[in-house]
């Protein structure tokens, strides 16, 4: 089975370039963020032509996730489980023997700002989801966007970055604690010293140079850990084609011997 994650940065543009990624990798089920649409008018039937159900939490213009797979799910929950008002940033989908947690984290905001703040409120409540709802014990992914490089080796100019959103020290720390749960990394699993990133600023070309960040992430608990075969970041799709402008994230997959 291949479980991936994309920030697609607006479905309805990236509508023929995901069409055809899914088509060609055979993905089972794909995780994406900021699709950027009102549910309502959700490209569902294109999905639906070639063998996909999309369960679909967004709105217009901003944020969104979108989980869709060749195989029913069983059930699904829109948001934050209390009903706390999470900006469609949270997508649980559960399948027969596995759930998916979707999450696209927010971007953040210098330090000591409001969207600093509930950036770190965002990661420390998806851990508290997480020990509500799941056990470490338990087949689960959690893939998305989470908008922090966790390490020096995740970002190609760690001087440049250093207090800025994305690599401040308390966004790292809440990642890792979100972690501890008893979640791995599944790309840093396979490649422990590989130079990767996920995500390549559009203005500056960073994607041509090579200058990016890697904060798109497939995380599991253990039972899945030992069925994963290969995990790696997909730069054919980030590569600008004709008539198919990329995102400026790449998806990052993982295949599963389940």
């Amino acid at each position: 089975m291949k479980i991936a994650t994309w920030n697609v940065n607006s479905i309805r543009v990236r509508l023929p370039l995901v069409i055809n990624w899914l088509k060609s990798t055979k993905t089972d089920v794909l995780g994406m963020q900021e699709v950027k649409v009102e549910e309502e008018l959700y490209p569902f039937s294109y999905f639906e032509k070639i063998g996909y159900r999309c369960s679909v939490h967004s709105q217009k213009a901003y944020n969104g996730v979108s989980t869709c797979s060749k195989i029913s799910p069983k059930e699904v929950f829109k948001g934050w489980p209390d009903g706390e008002d999470d900006e469609r940033r949270v997508l649980i989908t559960k399948f027969n023997g596995f759930s998916v947690i979707n999450v696209y984290v927010p971007r953040g905001g210098k330090r000591g700002t409001e969207r600093h703040a509930y950036k770190i409120y965002f990661l420390t409540k998806l851990k508290v989801l997480l020990e509500n709802m799941f056990s470490p014990d338990y087949p689960l992914i959690l893939l998305g966007d989470f908008n922090v490089a966790r390490s020096e080796m995740d970002i190609y100019d760690p001087t440049i970055w250093k207090n800025r959103p994305g690599f401040m020290d308390d966004e790292r720390e809440a990642l890792e604690e979100l972690l501890s749960f008893g979640l791995y990394d599944l790309f840093r699993e396979k490649h422990p010293d590989e130079r990767k990133y996920s995500w390549f600023d559009i203005e500056t070309g960073g994607f041509n140079r090579n200058q990016g960040l890697r904060i798109d992430y497939i995380f599991v608990t253990k039972p899945l850990l030992e069925k994963c075969l290969e995990c790696d970041i997909d730069y054919e799709a980030r590569k600008k084609r004709e008539n198919l402008l990329p995102s400026d994230h790449a998806p990052v997959y993982a295949v599963f011997n389940i």
